[in-house]
Formats: structure tokens, sequence, C-alpha cells
């Protein structure tokens, strides 16, 4: 993985283990999220809103681990634009 990509792939787990959507209750330098976080990053590219990155978080989690697990896409939200905003900030960085 590329040095920017693997900050990128750190810095999206880290966002999801703020919001720990599984209430997993994980240390906060823990990698309990790093593959939902790759799973997420791996299908970045392919969205245009934050309501389109919502949506795919939101698929992720319930693929992960159940649609009766996650709970409403709502949860999702906050955390999706969270990520959007860290993901332009490093997509601006490489233009």
């Amino acid at each position: 993985m590329k040095k920017k990509n693997r900050a990128l792939h750190l810095d999206i787990s880290a966002i999801l283990l703020k919001y720990d959507p599984m209430d997993v209750g994980a240390a906060v330098d823990s990698d309990e999220y790093d593959l939902e976080a790759a799973t997420i990053l791996s299908r970045i590219k392919e969205v245009h809103s934050k309501e389109e990155l919502t949506d795919i978080v939101f698929e992720e989690f319930e693929s992960w681990y159940g649609k009766n697990a996650v709970g409403e896409r709502q949860k999702y939200e906050q955390m999706a634009a969270e990520i959007w905003e860290t993901w332009h900030r490093y997509h601006t960085q490489a233009a």
C-alpha cells in the first residue's frame, strides 16, 4: 500500500473507531475497524457525494455485521461526512 493510501486508511479507521458504530469499545489505537476501513477505501473513488458515501459506509457495515446488527442508516451520516472531508483533504493534497 502506498504511504499516502496507508495514511488515509489509518485516518478512516480512526474515524470509524471514534464513532464506534458496533459499540466494540476498543482502545483509541486499536485496529478494530481496519478491515471495514479498507473496504470503504476500496469503494470511495466511485462516490460523488456525502449521501453516496453514507450509503457505502452503511452497506459495508451491513456486509460485515449483518442487517440486524448495524442499526439505522442515519447513524452513519456524521461518520461518513467526516470520512468525506478526510478523503477530499487527501485528494486535494495529491493534486
